[in-house]
């Protein structure tokens, strides 16, 4: 595999992995399901997965016809979705999580579908990479960083046990940083994009 498309590869899933933030979501994912067994806690799982991957597709691949309807080029997107992403590091950064209450239908497709996962920073960043990248890599980052955020708030309570709320905290914190990161270099192409 050539070097470039493995380094973009890894790119696409990082950058979606980090807006996603399992990491800093353990906590309310074990806040929401504490009073379930662990096979309801996995019901409830299995659901976020599928709600969050069926959202991050639409607008992945509607995203585009959306935009044109409103008649928003992809760069004003990029600067707006930037400012957005910029907002949501703030709330990592602080250690604020925004998420609803449990309903009658559990908490599978809200919150924890959407919009923990699949919320607006996610929405953007795919909507992002299938301009910047194409139909590849937006599939590629969609489904491992799916997978990766599984495999982590599957293993929320083992995970918990080991760095504890306070290193949850602390990780949430980096990602927030690296959002950040993301967030100015979408501010800056949409901005170069428009000149």
């Amino acid at each position: 595999m050539d070097i470039d498309l493995a380094l973009s590869l890894v790119t696409v899933f990082i950058m979606l992995f980090v807006v996603m933030d399992p990491p800093g979501n353990i906590p309310i994912f074990m806040a929401l399901t504490g009073d379930m067994t662990k096979k309801e806690r996995e019901k409830e799982l299995n659901y976020a997965v599928v709600v969050a991957t069926v959202l991050l597709l639409i607008f992945a691949f509607l995203g585009k016809i959306i935009l044109y309807v409103l008649g928003i080029t992809t760069d004003s997107f990029m600067v707006a979705g930037g400012i957005l992403l910029l907002l949501i590091s703030f709330d990592l950064l602080r250690g604020e999580h925004k998420y609803g209450v449990r309903g009658e239908s559990g908490v599978g497709a809200v919150p924890l579908g959407t919009p923990l996962l699949a919320g607006p920073g996610a929405i953007t960043t795919v909507m992002v990479i299938i301009q910047s990248r194409g139909v590849g890599f937006v599939l590629f980052a969609i489904f491992s960083a799916i997978i990766a955020t599984k495999l982590v708030l599957g293993q929320s309570e083992r995970i918990l046990s080991i760095i504890g709320k306070v290193g949850s905290e602390v990780l949430s914190r980096v990602i927030g940083i690296i959002v950040a990161a993301i967030a100015i270099q979408f501010i800056g192409d949409g901005i170069i994009g428009m000149i």
